[in-house]
């Protein structure tokens, strides 16, 4: 675990936040000591609940509606985090969505959603965050949720494996542009992390699933957090444009099946 003073006077936008992964990369920054805005879509009741426990660390923490398919919306995420917070110098893209449909039955309605969601939104979020780091004098941290699948496929994933690859190269590109002004952008690829959706997966068995990943276990949440949280100190300051695998060695098998939500 990082000290508490490690981004002690850092403010950190986390959109999708409420729960899962989000909220325990929230729950790492705020034991780091940074200020968090906990970006939502449709919880508010939630993303509060994630809030109150990041101010028992005794930081500051708000939150914001935002769906980051909408330009406008994501502006206005990035305008209450300056009103509220004075600055931004951390944005973690987590918002995702992973809804599976067959390649050949697959709507242009269920494309777009999660291409939208996925991918165009991390461009409209990084871009206004590297505008407020470049005006504030440069210097910041961004850091991007892509997947496994961006690195191997799985049957009725098309969509989804398509954003997360086009994130790991949004990733790279964004890193070259910004390196000038002293902004990392690095992407965290998680493997099999147990969220809430997992439990309405009819043949979930965190016990059945644990044996088939190398390090015998399935992810959790706070599995992810600390690597992003790290990637937001200035000990990171000469990693960028980097995907970097959270996935218990599931990337390291060849050929071997690995159970995928909803399959």
């Amino acid at each position: 675990m990082l000290t508490r003073d490690a981004l002690a006077g850092k403010v950190a936008v986390v959109t999708g936040a409420s729960a899962g992964i989000g909220a325990g990369i929230c729950d790492s920054l705020g034991q780091a000591g940074a200020d968090v805005l906990v970006g939502y879509n449709s919880s508010a009741e939630s993303a509060e609940g994630v809030a109150a426990r990041l101010r028992e660390h005794g930081v500051r923490a708000v939150t914001q509606r935002c769906d980051v398919r909408d330009y406008d919306q994501v502006q206005g995420l990035f305008d209450a985090a300056v009103r509220q917070l004075g600055r931004v110098d951390i944005l973690v893209n987590n918002s995702g969505i992973t809804e599976p449909a067959p390649l050949l039955e697959m709507t242009p309605q269920e494309w777009d959603r999660t291409l939208d969601i996925n991918l165009r939104g991390a461009f409209f979020c990084t871009q206004r965050a590297a505008r407020e780091m470049v005006g504030q004098g440069g210097g910041g941290k961004i850091v991007n949720l892509s997947s496994v699948h961006s690195f191997a496929a799985t049957p009725r994933y098309a969509h989804y494996e398509a954003s997360k690859g086009g994130i790991n190269m949004l990733t790279k590109a964004c890193a070259m542009e910004l390196a000038p002004y002293d902004i990392q952008v690095n992407a965290v690829a998680p493997g099999a992390i147990e969220v809430a959706r997992f439990h309405d997966i009819p043949r979930y068995d965190r016990e059945a699933w644990g044996p088939r990943v190398p390090a015998g276990r399935i992810g959790l949440p706070g599995d992810v957090g600390p690597l992003v949280a790290f990637l937001c100190t200035e000990g990171a300051s000469y990693i960028t444009g980097q995907v970097i695998w959270v996935d218990g060695g599931l990337t390291t098998k060849l050929a071997t099946p690995r159970p995928t939500p909803g399959a």
